[in-house]
């Protein structure tokens, strides 16, 4: 795994945030504060990725076969691909699915951000490119909302 800056940025203000609150005794609310920062970014990540699909274009594309991840228990689908330029592009889909969805040799609609083709997502789909973001929103919202009135019954 490839650990990036924006990363170790991010993993020294956690840690500083959560030294701060437990300092003064309020650790709770430093939980708090850093699912705010990464509901802020992720947020912003999710508007993000919707302006990048709304300057799609859609092609078709065949199903060339399937990645499967280490553990052997997730498909990406590769998708084979012409840009409106005529460039051939064979692509890995960026979300793993628990089954193979499509068959292959099969064709079907994708959209692939012109500014860098490689990167496609299946027409009528494009939630699977956010699901996850939501996912942790409502997890560490509701465990935030569980730790904020724990701390409020704890006072």
């Amino acid at each position: 795994m490839k650990v990036s800056t924006i990363d170790i940025i991010w993993a020294v203000v956690s840690m500083i945030v959560l030294a701060v609150f437990f300092r003064i005794g309020h650790f709770i609310y430093g939980l708090l504060i850093i699912y705010g920062m990464m509901f802020v970014i992720f947020f912003v990540h999710i508007l993000k990725i919707r302006k990048g699909t709304s300057d799609s274009i859609a092609v078709y594309g065949e199903i060339t076969g399937y990645h499967t991840t280490k553990t052997g228990k997730g498909f990406c689908p590769i998708v084979k691909y012409t840009t409106e330029d005529g460039r051939e592009i064979t692509s890995v889909y960026t979300v793993v699915e628990r089954k193979q969805r499509y068959e292959t040799g099969t064709e079907t609609m994708i959209c692939y951000d012109p500014k860098n083709p490689m990167s496609f997502y299946f027409m009528g789909r494009e939630d699977d490119l956010t699901s996850t973001y939501y996912r942790f929103i409502t997890i560490g919202g509701i465990i935030s909302v569980i730790l904020f009135i724990l701390s409020q019954i704890n006072e």
